[in-house]
């Protein structure tokens, strides 16, 4: 028996699938995107203001007559102000509305004849119910932005009030990465189960391959948030100045065999590696938080890596596909199967960049273990990153 689909959170009817980042009705996808589109203002007359209750089965009635106040009692679904502003605080996504096409009606009318054409309606609205990989990474994700305040507390353990963020040097930044490594591998075991399924000489080799591939991502993710790419913000809030990186080669205890100046000119090469590889590609693709963990999920289960069990990399490609499954439905909210493909296809392009990328900062860190000279700190290179040529 095919389960009822989940109550659309806007206005309780059945929902239909996933639209702009949350599992919604069609009434009220429709409705959150021409609002958005056409930058719609409304105003609430409901008493009191802004609280009425957005329902799907209110109708019309003779005690309401335009323009006197509905009253809360009512459930009017009518008051377009207080249904869009529940679309925002179920977690509908304005900016999504911005990836789908302009022509709105021509787009519906495309899909129409998709669903149309198919030899199965009903499986096409069943596949689209739901991206539970995606959900449940983007939740946990939320969870462990909300440890990081924790875990990063300032130097005497404050964490408020907020300081701004502030650039940092090696040893700071190395000192933020180890603690995120623990962390990073606690919230891969909870966003997936088959993750934390595997055993632990198999989820080592996945961590330890994935982790810098991750550092990597998350700061062009960070990019993408903040509109820039001259700096690369960490998980703790502060940043790498890449347009001065003499200031990430500072050494406050003064003990390394060569100057910051010279550092520079040996690694500072590989903040550029970063941007050109992944940095630009994010931002050139505004990749959104559903899309910066899809590929950390792609990254993860890495089907290639040497020493990897049969059971493990057969497991690691039904997870990928089944993620990029999910991408397809995510884009097929908004936008026609056609340009859903290729953006799916642009996303995906990312990763054999973000190896590169990796590639080389994993070669910086070797070179520099090998002159002893801004070196990452010993538990860090011995815990925490793969074998060399691992990757």
């Amino acid at each position: 028996m095919t389960p009822s689909p989940p109550p659309c959170p806007v206005c309780e009817a059945p929902s239909n699938g996933f639209h702009f980042g949350i599992e919604v009705c069609s009434a009220c996808s429709a409705f959150f995107r021409r609002t958005v589109f056409k930058n719609r203002k409304f105003r609430c007359w409901g008493e009191p203001i802004n609280c009425c209750k957005v329902v799907s089965s209110a109708r019309t009635s003779p005690e309401f007559v335009y323009p006197y106040r509905i009253p809360i009692s009512a459930g009017s679904a009518f008051c377009k102000s207080c249904r869009f502003a529940k679309c925002l605080s179920v977690g509908m996504q304005k900016e999504i509305v911005q990836k789908g096409r302009e022509g709105y009606g021509r787009r519906e009318k495309m899909e129409l004849a998709v669903v149309s054409s198919s030899q199965n309606l009903n499986n096409f609205k069943i596949n689209r119910q739901g991206l539970p990989i995606l959900d449940t990474i983007v939740e946990t994700y939320k969870t462990l932005e909300n440890v990081r305040i924790c875990v990063h507390r300032g130097p005497n353990g404050e964490i408020f009030p907020k300081r701004s963020p502030k650039p940092v040097n090696y040893k700071e930044t190395i000192a933020v990465f180890l603690k995120e490594y623990y962390l990073v591998g606690d919230w891969l075991s909870h966003c997936f189960p088959e993750f934390a399924a595997f055993p632990v000489d198999q989820k080592d080799l996945l961590h330890r391959s994935f982790y810098l591939q991750f550092v990597v991502l998350e700061g062009g993710f960070f990019s993408c948030n903040h509109k820039r790419s001259d700096i690369r913000y960490l998980p703790s809030g502060d940043y790498i100045d890449c347009v001065n990186p003499e200031t990430y080669y500072y050494d406050p205890d003064g003990l390394q065999p060569m100057t910051p100046d010279e550092a520079v000119t040996m690694f500072a090469s590989s903040f550029q590696s970063y941007r050109r590889n992944v940095t630009h590609p994010m931002l050139r693709e505004n990749a959104d938080r559903f899309e910066f963990l899809a590929l950390t999920g792609l990254a993860l289960f890495d089907a290639d890596l040497e020493n990897i069990s049969e059971e493990t990399a057969s497991v690691c490609r039904k997870v990928r596909q089944r993620i990029q499954k999910e991408m397809l439905k995510y884009y097929i909210s908004t936008m026609t199967p056609e340009d859903a493909s290729l953006r799916l296809g642009n996303l995906i392009s990312i990763i054999p960049s973000l190896h590169r990328a990796t590639r080389r900062f994993l070669e910086d860190i070797e070179l520099s273990h090998v002159l002893k000279a801004y070196a990452v700190d010993e538990k860090f290179y011995d815990n925490c990153l793969p074998k060399f040529g691992h990757l």
